[in-house]
């Protein structure tokens, strides 16, 4: 799932930080799209994990119709 960040990554990767004038629009710096990606990452990964785990859980039960 995670795995789709890559070509991302390689892009924060190239950005640089460049100064803008006060007032102007500026764009996420660099540093902080890699922690936000590191944080998306790693909800993700919980997520998957925890859906792992329910699905365990749910075959482990016996259902009846």
């Amino acid at each position: 799932m995670t795995e789709q960040f890559g070509p991302l990554d390689k892009l924060i990767a190239k950005m640089k930080e460049n100064p803008s004038p006060p007032g102007s629009w500026r764009v996420t710096p660099p540093d902080e799209l890699k922690k936000l990606l590191a944080t998306v990452q790693k909800s993700l990964t919980n997520l998957k994990d925890q859906a792992a785990r329910y699905e365990a859980e749910l075959k482990a039960r016996e259902w009846k119709v």
